[in-house]
């Protein structure tokens, strides 16, 4: 069976960088069938669902393991929030920012700069990992990052100290915003942001802003 590689999910920019390629595939024959439903119910090419599947190992699949990642459901882990108080929640995602982060964003992608932090949310968010869902948006001067999840206000205060210890690796200022299911963070600091604004009623959802160096 012949797949076309496809770059799924790709900027155009990288896209450009792969032409397609024909390879042959010797598949076990269980598999064969079970990607034949999978295609038919998505009504996609199995040309499609094979191309997901291999990007998924080559992007996520085959590294997560060389560096120990495990995959757990968002119920467990909202369980696990629930045993910590903010406090821990707060400290947990401190350190994860710090020590584990810059390690993990590296070994992924080679070097560990702002880029490689957006790709790095994507993939840990809705792309691979499902931990949250990630946008992000500029607007020529301003980054707005946008991580949305189920898991309570405990685990939005862990995003936003780890997003403020990665963005100081980075010497990057962040104003933060958290509320119980999402975190918005701002970088650099913008004063004239709605979320700035006190008639927006966001005083008690701001962290204090990371400083950039001197």
């Amino acid at each position: 069976m012949q797949f076309l590689q496809q770059g799924l999910n790709l900027p155009e920019s990288v896209k450009r960088k792969h032409k397609n390629e024909t390879r042959t595939f010797r598949l076990d024959s269980d598999v064969s069938h079970k990607l034949a439903i999978i295609a038919e119910a998505d009504r996609v090419s199995m040309n499609v669902i094979a191309n997901k599947a291999l990007r998924r190992y080559v992007d996520w699949e085959s590294n997560a393991e060389k560096f120990g990642t495990v995959t757990t459901s968002a119920s467990t882990i909202k369980k696990f929030f629930d045993y910590l108080s903010v406090e821990q929640a707060k400290e947990m995602g401190k350190w994860w920012g710090e020590n584990q982060v810059p390690g993990i964003v590296t070994y992924f992608f080679k070097k560990f700069d702002f880029d490689s932090v957006l790709k790095a949310l994507e993939f840990l968010g809705a792309q691979y990992g499902r931990a949250f869902t990630f946008d992000g948006s500029f607007d020529g001067k301003t980054h707005t990052l946008i991580v949305k999840h189920d898991m309570g206000y405990k685990a939005s205060a862990f995003y936003a100290e780890a997003a403020k210890a990665a963005f100081a690796h980075l010497n990057l200022g962040t104003d933060i915003f958290v509320t119980d299911d999402q975190l918005i963070a701002i970088s650099p600091p913008d004063p004239s942001h709605p979320l700035n604004r006190p008639t927006e009623g966001s005083t008690d959802l701001k962290y204090p802003s990371t400083r950039a160096k001197a």
